[in-house]
């Protein structure tokens, strides 16, 4: 008689690695998803760190679901370390390449756009300031207006 079994093979562990490894892909596309907002927005230092804290918790749900569904709630650090391969090589050949030309295609739509909107900045600020002196010229005729007696 035959109970369940607990552990799982060397073929099953393998298996888990590799899919590990596979997984680690769509990790750096979400990673880049970050690099990509951190072109198109300036960052500071307090902005980054909620990122990368915000990276790291969604990246432990998602440690968290794999181990749940692929690997019946048992937690290697395998599972970590094929992740982080994963990630690696794609980070470093299309991660890099897709950065790449966003960094370019961004930077010149920044470029296009750069002087219409200097102009309309100088715009809003000229309506900005002609609103302003009215508003001091109506509360300075209000201050100075004789009451009817």
């Amino acid at each position: 008689m035959e109970g369940l079994e607990s552990f799982f093979t060397s073929t099953q562990q393998l298996n888990l690695f590799l899919i590990s490894c596979v997984f680690g892909i769509p990790i750096g596309v979400f990673f880049d998803i970050f690099r990509t907002l951190r072109i198109l927005f300036k960052h500071g230092k307090i902005a980054v760190i909620i990122e990368d804290i915000l990276f790291f918790i969604i990246y432990g749900i998602f440690i968290m679901c794999f181990t749940i569904t692929a690997a019946r709630s048992e937690f290697r650090f395998y599972y970590c370390f094929g992740n982080l391969l994963g990630f690696i090589l794609y980070y470093v050949t299309v991660g890099h390449i897709v950065v790449s030309f966003l960094r370019t295609v961004i930077l010149k739509i920044k470029k296009i756009l750069q002087k219409p909107i200097r102009k309309f900045t100088v715009l809003c600020l000229k309506v900005t300031k002609k609103i302003e002196k009215n508003l001091q010229t109506v509360k300075i005729r209000k201050k100075f207006k004789k009451p009817l007696d």
